[in-house]
């Protein structure tokens, strides 16, 4: 039979903080607090032979799971020695004894919140982290860690996930810096999960491919040439129906929408900014001076797309993993973990967790090869689903991921990757 080949164990959805920029507490979300008992995960272990990778991290923090480093012992007996076991922490909860434990138990890479180099809290109505995440935590953290890695000669890798924000964005170059003095092997960076209205005025992500932003760029530069601004004659023009407009504006905004069509491309233009078309230039610097300094201190680096791929991708769907939640419920996607509320521009997304199964029912093996859990992950990879992201059509989340019902988008498809951020390119994570 066919089987995972990475799996996401979430050990507990409690967690020692409340940062505002968690889904957990965004309007609408509906995650409950628990632990996963040791005879649910005891469930998983048969199916693990043949994983090649395990993540033990969920919406919660894990080191708060009583049982983290049994946990762990067990997958590594099941796993075997070339696995990856790994997971990801606020750091809050690392001593140097429980640094220990975790690496001798089997634990291969240790992935660390960081998105400032400062000590002092965030302000709790922000969306960026706060209510007692500072950054000493991580030092002491990366201090033990690299002791117990030492101690016991292995190969654990150990590294940080950093949310890119307009707000932080110029303190990257530091954190790797920082980074290359502390031995850190590698930096996942991420854009933030469109959560809320002032998460997505942060974002440094846009949602536009590159054929779609080189048509309304040539458009800016026509109206340029022809003495106007664009994007104020836009909001002219779909204000009054054109009918305030000039001929050359009503002209110029026809042969756009008919390039667009032409293309079969889409374009949300209620939301339009300038900065969704063309990244500012302190941006790019910043991405070009982390990868050399990355690349000059050896550490592997991740930096997201700062626009949509042109391509759909889908590392769930292609890396063949599977998401489990505390009470053992299995789910396709990070996407469709849990029930809560987001946004795809400025409509509100009420995100329906998508089950497949249980682990207190059926193994995982029977589960992923469920005639259901196929046919979604084989529409899925087809990427064949309505671009939510460029579209200015709505309203329509309500319809596409119906709690329940799972209504077909507007091309037919019952899978609601279309609101996904995961496959534009804009997210990544352990």
């Amino acid at each position: 039979m066919d089987c995972p080949q990475k799996v996401y164990v979430e050990l507990t959805t409690r967690c020692n903080l409340s940062c505002p920029m968690c889904v957990k507490y965004a309007p609408g979300s509906d995650i409950e607090e628990r632990d996963m008992s040791p005879a649910v995960f005891s469930q998983l272990l048969p199916s693990l032979s043949g994983v090649q990778s395990m993540i033990l991290n969920g919406i919660g923090e894990s080191l708060l799971h009583p049982n983290l480093i049994e946990f762990i012992r067990l997958a590594r007996q099941k796993m075997g020695t070339e696995a990856e076991i790994g997971l990801q922490s606020n750091a809050l909860l690392i001593t140097e004894r429980y640094a220990d434990q975790m690496i001798e138990a089997g634990l291969s890479t240790l992935c660390l919140s960081v998105d400032s180099l400062s000590n002092e809290n965030c302000n709790e109505n922000s969306h960026l982290p706060g209510n007692g995440h500072s950054f000493r935590a991580v030092e002491k953290a990366v201090g033990h860690l690299q002791r117990s890695r030492t101690k016991y000669d292995t190969a654990f890798s150990l590294g940080l996930e950093v949310i890119l924000a307009a707000e932080t964005i110029a303190e990257l170059p530091d954190i790797i810096r920082w980074a290359a003095e502390n031995g850190i092997d590698y930096i996942l960076t991420s854009h933030l999960l469109h959560y809320d209205q002032s998460a997505a005025q942060s974002t440094l992500f846009s949602p536009y491919n590159k054929k779609t932003r080189d048509i309304i760029r040539h458009t800016v530069k026509k109206a340029e040439s022809l003495g106007y601004d664009f994007f104020n004659e836009l909001k002219i023009y779909r204000t009054f129906a054109g009918t305030r407009s000039s001929k050359e504006t009503v002209q110029l905004m026809n042969n756009l929408q008919q390039e667009l069509i032409r293309h079969d491309l889409r374009c949300n233009f209620e939301t339009l900014t300038a900065e969704q078309i063309d990244c500012d230039e302190k941006i790019r610097s910043l991405f070009r001076q982390a990868e050399s300094l990355a690349n000059d201190a050896g550490i592997d680096l991740f930096l997201p797309e700062l626009f949509a791929l042109s391509e759909k991708q889908c590392r769930f769907i292609e890396e063949q993993t599977v998401f489990i939640a505390a009470n053992g419920d299995v789910m396709p996607c990070h996407f469709l973990w849990h029930s809560y509320a987001c946004r795809v521009f400025n409509e509100e997304l009420a995100v329906a967790k998508r089950i497949f199964g249980n682990l207190e029912r059926n193994s995982l093996s029977v589960i992923w090869n469920s005639e259901e859990y196929r046919d979604f992950r084989n529409e899925a990879g087809k990427y064949d689903y309505a671009p939510c992201w460029h579209c200015g059509a709505g309203p329509c989340p309500t319809l596409v991921n119906a709690h329940d019902q799972y209504a077909n988008d507007c091309f037919g498809s019952r899978v609601p990757c279309g609101h996904c951020q995961w496959n534009l390119g804009g997210i990544r994570c352990l």
